[in-house]
C-alpha cells in the first residue's frame, strides 16, 4: 500500500484538484438534473391542468349533446303524435263527409241547401281559410 502513496505522492495535488472538480461537476450535475425534473414535472401539470379543463369542457359538451339528442327525440315523439292527430282529423272528416252525403240522399230539405249555391261572402271566407 506504501507503494500507492509513493505513486500518488508527486500528482496528490492533482489529484486532489481532479476529484474537487469531479465533486463540483457531480454537484452541478446533480443541481441541472433537479432542476430539469422539476420543469418536467411543472410542465407535466400544466398538461394535466390542461387536460382537466378540456375534460370539464367536455363533459359541458357531453351534457349539451345529450341535451340536444333529448330534444331530437321530443322532436320525434311530437311529429309522430301530429301525423296521428292529423289522421285521426282526417278519419273524422271523411265520416262528416258521409255523414253529409247520406243526409243528402236521404233528406230532401238537405239535397235543396246543398244543390243552393253558397253566398258571395260566405264563399270568399271560405276560400280564404283554405
Amino acid at each position: 500500500m506504501k507503494w500507492l502513496v509513493n505513486l500518488i505522492t508527486p500528482w496528490k495535488s492533482e489529484l486532489f484538484a481532479m476529484v474537487g472538480v469531479l465533486a463540483v461537476c457531480g454537484v452541478g450535475a446533480t443541481i441541472a438534473g433537479y432542476l430539469h425534473i422539476q420543469r418536467q414535472n411543472d410542465q407535466l401539470a400544466v398538461k394535466d391542468r390542461q387536460i382537466g379543463d378540456l375534460s370539464e369542457a367536455n363533459k359541458g359538451w357531453s351534457a349539451y349533446a345529450a341535451k340536444q339528442n333529448q330534444l331530437r327525440d321530443l322532436e320525434q315523439k311530437n311529429v309522430l303524435l301530429l301525423q296521428d292527430k292529423l289522421a285521426l282529423i282526417e278519419g273524422q272528416n271523411v265520416a262528416a263527409a258521409a255523414q253529409l252525403k247520406e243526409l243528402e240522399n236521404s233528406n230532401a230539405q238537405v239535397r235543396e241547401l246543398m244543390a243552393r249555391r253558397l253566398p258571395d261572402d260566405l264563399r270568399r271566407l271560405l276560400e280564404q281559410q283554405k
